[in-house]
């Protein structure tokens, strides 16, 4: 091995007949005599210095036990993509390296050449990790070398969207992998090639026999291979005059220095200027610094923002860049090139040198939380790592999470506030609209007054519904059968564009043109509404009206979210129209009415946080209104409402809601009053799954552990997968691993292989 420093290189151990890459974890210098007989020699080291700091490492470290998950799974959430195949080992020698004699003339070398240059006497290994620490070297990986511009291939249709999907039914049973093809190229419409095969599951050789049938086409296309080149020029503003709130913020960050700050600012209060204020004092630090945003839609107004203040400093990070782009970017920021990382949750893992503060966006989001192993919070790593590294993290928001406004009443976090929006505007005016009442059924005569209003002044409205497709249920007009999803059990959702029933949980689709299965019916209802049914309805009641639609299926390609954003910065639509991605954010001065359809929707869902998501989407879409020197407007339909969550988001009243919402919690010992973990069961026979889940539960806990369940999940069956939850809750998040351990040792001593169990720690999502 050669020495060096161990922890966080990979190496390739023996695993059976196989050989594998591995992350050293930790090294222990003694070892039972006993074990030492059964133990196999490391093959290769692959990494001469660790890839990661050592703060990083021990981020890393908690984090696998903290949410209890496999600690190589959490490696590679922090390591760089594209290490193995493409990638190379870059070295690059200073004048003071005692290597450069070997080096010849080369100042910048590649590693396995190195290798072959340096006497087999020496200790390259060791030699690089300590001129490393030294700053003698710097050490980085890069994708093997790819021409400045390179060329993409795009998937164009050649046919209507209705005819790709009836093409796809009639393709399913024989050529199931053509038909998804079709299916997904009818709702997208023309897409990278390399987009489409992995949203569809295919081959190229699907593709070919699509193209044979004269039903695609294939363009190639020259693209910059920069993220940035493609970034939206969005902030070409001078940096604004600062009013004393934030003025107030900036010095109580800049002064108390370490800690946790949640920062509580209206929408519309400044927020944004005071993160680049804070950067900009680090920077004149010589100090690096990680934005978080809550997800890939905000990352171009962010960057765009960033990148105009400081030029040449930033770098994205996110899993919409190619493998080679993500590389390049982890790579610059590793070496010091850029100093400023922004990206979603995944972030928070980036080894920017130096780094002397983290700022993270719409903290209240639970995008923030992975939705796979592993379930780890990317907020909450944003503060471990700011207590480990002993650097200021700033979290910010308009409507703070319960835990985190729980955590500044306990002087856990220090609470900063900005009251009133920058330009001085007054927080817009909420008119509630009863939908019982109105005279059409999508949108009533006030807020289509007002769309009109605005188009007529040449200003811009954001309408939000939050759910996809033209309608949630199809029904057969004579015998009132619903379709369903045959893998979820869950009802199909109508698309009108491409004539579709898909399934938003499993992928599951087929044509909408079909007869009834149960009495062959051909006359269907298409009932409740979808933001599909909300464009219909505008183009047909405002002609006039440019929409620009936002929601999962406009935004599938890797630009189209810049695409979106920058064609209504730019004035090109008069209404932005979209599902929640919409409310998160954005800064369009010229938008003077935000309006809900449906404010009602996610209030019963079964999940204790669905009252805290509908107050905080309302008061998030309600700020995207009024935020340049105009007043602004908000209109909320809803069949509810006297429903007291939506009248306090009328209301703006944050800490009435939160006052009560947190008094409910504590009544019901549900976070942030307790700590809790879901258990999940999940295989393709009930009667196991329900089994493996009562004989799990059968374990002995600790005393001060509840457990409620197992029972079956709201979302029962997904994907053909049948699914049991289970709540553990506890004063201590200790008690809870204590109960997780004998949990897993009962359901392993099942020897259940047909049966996984999936252990989510601070649960975000209880569907």
């Amino acid at each position: 091995m050669q020495g060096g420093t161990l922890e966080g290189c990979r190496v390739v151990v023996p695993l059976g007949p196989a050989k594998i890459a591995g992350v050293i974890w930790s090294v222990e210098h003694t070892v039972p005599e006993d074990l030492n007989k059964k133990l196999k020699k490391v093959i290769q080291r692959l990494d001469p210095a660790p890839l990661v700091s050592k703060e990083l490492l021990k981020l890393l470290k908690w984090a696998a036990d903290y949410y209890m998950a496999p600690p190589g799974m959490v490696a590679a959430a922090a390591f760089p993509p594209g290490m193995q195949g493409n990638a190379v080992k870059k070295i690059k020698l200073h004048s003071n390296s005692s290597l450069k004699k070997h080096a010849g003339q080369r100042n910048i070398i590649d590693y396995n050449l190195l290798k072959t240059l340096v006497p087999d006497s020496l200790p390259l290994d060791r030699i690089l990790a300590e001129e490393a620490a030294s700053e003698k070297i710097e050490i980085w990986w890069q994708p093997v070398k790819l021409p400045p511009d390179r060329q993409i291939t795009i998937v164009e249709p050649l046919v209507s969207p209705e005819q790709l999907t009836s093409a796809g039914h009639s393709l399913k049973n024989r050529a199931p992998k053509q038909a998804a093809l079709l299916v997904t190229l009818a709702t997208t419409g023309a897409v990278p090639r390399t987009e489409l095969l992995r949203a569809a599951g295919a081959g190229r050789n699907s593709l070919e026999r699509l193209r044979q049938l004269k039903l695609i086409k294939e363009v190639v296309k020259k693209v910059p291979r920069d993220p940035l080149l493609n970034t939206p020029d969005l902030e070409n503003k001078p940096p604004p005059v600062l009013n004393s709130h934030q003025t107030e913020v900036i010095s109580s960050v800049t002064q108390s220095g370490a800690g946790a700050y949640l920062l509580h600012g209206v929408t519309g209060s400044g927020k944004t200027e005071v993160y680049l204020k804070l950067i900009e004092d680090r920077i004149k630090h010589n100090r690096g610094a990680i934005v978080l945003v809550p997800e890939i839609s905000l990352t171009p107004l962010a960057v765009s923002r960033f990148n105009s203040r400081f030029p040449g400093k930033v770098a994205v990070l996110h899993s919409g860049l190619s493998k080679g782009e993500r590389l390049d970017a982890w790579s610059m920021v590793q070496r010091g090139e850029r100093t400023i990382a922004i990206g979603p949750r995944s972030a928070v893992f980036a080894p920017v040198k130096n780094l002397g503060i983290i700022v993270v966006d719409e903290e209240h989001d639970d995008s923030y939380k992975q939705g796979s192993t592993p379930r780890y919070n990317g907020r909450d790593l944003a503060v471990v790592r700011g207590t480990i590294e002993k650097i200021p993290v700033v979290l910010g928001t308009a409507s703070p999470s319960g835990e985190s406004w729980q955590n500044a009443q306990h002087n856990r976090y220090t609470l900063l506030s900005l009251p009133d929006r920058a330009t001085k505007e007054k927080l817009p005016q909420i008119t509630l609209i009863d939908s019982n009442k109105q005279e059409f059924a999508l949108l009533s005569r006030e807020l289509l007054a007002a769309i009109g209003k605005r188009t007529a002044k040449k200003e811009q409205s954001i309408i939000l519904i939050n759910r996809r497709g033209h309608s949630p249920i199809q029904m057969c007009f004579a015998c009132g059968h619903v379709e369903k999803c045959p893998q979820c059990d869950l009802s199909l959702t109508y698309h009108r564009h491409g004539e579709i029933l898909r399934c938003h949980h499993c992928g599951y689709w087929k044509s909408a043109r079909t007869r009834c299965p149960k009495c062959s019916g051909e006359e269907y209802t298409r009932q409740g509404p979808g933001i599909q049914k909300v464009q219909d309805a505008l183009k047909e009641l405002l002609p006039q009206t440019r929409v620009i639609r936002m929601d999962a299926d406009t935004t599938t390609t890797k630009s189209s979210h810049w695409k979106i954003i920058r064609q209504f910065a730019m004035g090109e639509g008069d209404v932005l129209l979209g599902t929640q991605m919409v409310a998160k954010g954005h800064d369009f001065p010229n938008v003077t009415l935000a309006a809900v359809i449906g404010a009602e929707m996610g209030l019963y869902m079964p999940d204790f946080r669905a009252q805290e998501r509908t107050f905080n989407l309302l008061l998030q879409v309600a700020g995207r209104s009024g935020r340049g020197d105009k007043p602004g407007e908000v209109i909320i339909q809803t069949t509810d409402p006297d429903n007291p969550v939506i009248q306090m988001a009328c209301s703006h009243d944050y800490k009435a809601f939160i006052t009560q919402e947190l008094e409910m919690r504590k009544t019901l010992h549900n976070p942030p009053a307790s700590r809790m973990v879901r258990l999940l069961w999940s295989g393709k026979n009930e009667a196991k799954v329900r089994k493996a889940a009562d004989a799990t539960c059968a374990a002995q806990l600790p005393a001060t552990c509840t457990l409620l369940g197992p029972s079956e999940a709201a979302l029962a069956r997904i994907s053909d997968k049948y699914r049991y939850s289970a709540l553990l809750k506890a004063p201590r998040h200790q008690t809870l691993k204590t109960a997780v351990q004998a949990l897993r040792k009962t359901f392993g001593e099942l020897k259940q292989t047909t049966v996984r169990l999936d252990v989510d720690v601070d649960p975000r999502n209880l569907m």
